[in-house]
Protein backbone atom coordinates (compact mmCIF):
# COMPACT_ATOMS: atom_id res chain seq x y z
CA UNK A 1 0.00 0.00 0.00
CA UNK A 2 1.34 3.44 -0.84
CA UNK A 3 2.10 5.97 1.83
CA UNK A 4 -0.20 8.97 2.41
CA UNK A 5 0.51 12.01 0.26
CA UNK A 6 1.14 14.19 3.31
CA UNK A 7 3.92 11.89 4.50
CA UNK A 8 5.47 11.77 1.02
CA UNK A 9 5.43 15.55 0.72
CA UNK A 10 6.84 15.96 4.23
CA UNK A 11 9.64 13.49 3.49
CA UNK A 12 10.48 15.31 0.22
CA UNK A 13 10.57 18.70 1.97
CA UNK A 14 12.82 17.35 4.72
CA UNK A 15 15.25 15.46 2.48
CA UNK A 16 15.46 17.86 -0.48
CA UNK A 17 14.86 21.26 1.02
CA UNK A 18 15.59 21.40 4.73
CA UNK A 19 18.43 18.89 5.16
CA UNK A 20 20.00 18.31 1.73
CA UNK A 21 23.35 16.51 1.91
CA UNK A 22 24.00 16.47 -1.83
CA UNK A 23 26.85 18.42 -3.37
CA UNK A 24 30.27 19.12 -1.99
CA UNK A 25 30.68 19.36 1.75
CA UNK A 26 33.72 20.80 3.40
CA UNK A 27 35.28 19.94 6.70
CA UNK A 28 34.94 21.90 9.91
CA UNK A 29 32.10 24.28 10.64
CA UNK A 30 31.09 24.69 6.98
CA UNK A 31 30.91 20.93 6.62
CA UNK A 32 28.46 20.74 9.50
CA UNK A 33 26.37 23.62 8.13
CA UNK A 34 26.38 22.38 4.50
CA UNK A 35 23.24 20.17 4.76
CA UNK A 36 21.23 23.10 6.15
CA UNK A 37 22.45 25.66 3.59
CA UNK A 38 19.01 26.19 2.02
CA UNK A 39 17.39 26.60 5.40
CA UNK A 40 20.06 29.12 6.45
CA UNK A 41 19.63 31.00 3.16
CA UNK A 42 15.88 31.17 3.77
CA UNK A 43 16.48 32.50 7.28
CA UNK A 44 18.86 35.16 5.94
CA UNK A 45 16.48 36.16 3.15
CA UNK A 46 13.52 36.44 5.48
CA UNK A 47 15.62 38.43 7.97
CA UNK A 48 16.43 40.96 5.23
CA UNK A 49 12.77 41.23 4.26
CA UNK A 50 11.77 41.63 7.92
CA UNK A 51 14.40 44.31 8.46
CA UNK A 52 13.01 46.27 5.51
CA UNK A 53 9.45 46.15 6.96
CA UNK A 54 10.30 46.50 10.66
CA UNK A 55 9.10 50.11 10.91
CA UNK A 56 5.72 49.42 9.29
CA UNK A 57 4.51 46.68 11.67
CA UNK A 58 3.95 46.37 15.40
CA UNK A 59 5.55 43.48 17.36
CA UNK A 60 2.64 40.99 17.12
CA UNK A 61 2.22 41.64 13.42
CA UNK A 62 5.95 41.40 12.66
CA UNK A 63 5.97 37.80 13.95
CA UNK A 64 3.30 36.82 11.43
CA UNK A 65 5.09 38.75 8.70
CA UNK A 66 8.36 37.00 9.61
CA UNK A 67 6.79 33.55 9.27
CA UNK A 68 5.24 34.50 5.94
CA UNK A 69 8.56 35.87 4.67
CA UNK A 70 10.35 32.69 5.74
CA UNK A 71 7.81 30.47 3.96
CA UNK A 72 7.92 32.67 0.86
CA UNK A 73 11.72 32.59 0.65
CA UNK A 74 11.80 28.83 1.31
CA UNK A 75 9.25 28.27 -1.48
CA UNK A 76 11.28 30.47 -3.82
CA UNK A 77 14.39 28.42 -3.07
CA UNK A 78 12.42 25.19 -3.63
CA UNK A 79 11.31 26.47 -7.03
CA UNK A 80 14.69 27.88 -8.05
CA UNK A 81 16.81 24.79 -7.33
CA UNK A 82 15.24 22.46 -9.96
CA UNK A 83 15.15 25.26 -12.52
CA UNK A 84 18.83 26.08 -12.00
CA UNK A 85 19.78 22.38 -12.14
CA UNK A 86 17.89 21.94 -15.39
CA UNK A 87 19.52 25.04 -16.90
CA UNK A 88 23.00 23.94 -15.86
CA UNK A 89 22.40 20.49 -17.36
CA UNK A 90 21.17 22.05 -20.61
CA UNK A 91 24.28 24.24 -20.94
CA UNK A 92 26.66 21.27 -20.69
CA UNK A 93 27.60 19.43 -23.87
CA UNK A 94 26.05 15.98 -24.26
CA UNK A 95 28.16 13.06 -23.15
CA UNK A 96 29.83 10.98 -25.81
CA UNK A 97 28.25 7.56 -26.34
CA UNK A 98 30.27 4.65 -24.96
CA UNK A 99 32.40 2.77 -27.48
CA UNK A 100 30.87 -0.43 -28.77
CA UNK A 101 32.71 -3.65 -28.19
CA UNK A 102 32.93 -5.94 -31.07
Amino acid sequence: MSEPIVRAVTRWIWSNLVWDTSGRSRGGVWGRLWPARKLLLALAGSAVLDWMEWVEHHPPAIAIVAVLHFLFVLAAIAAAIPILRRLSRASQPPAAPPPQAG
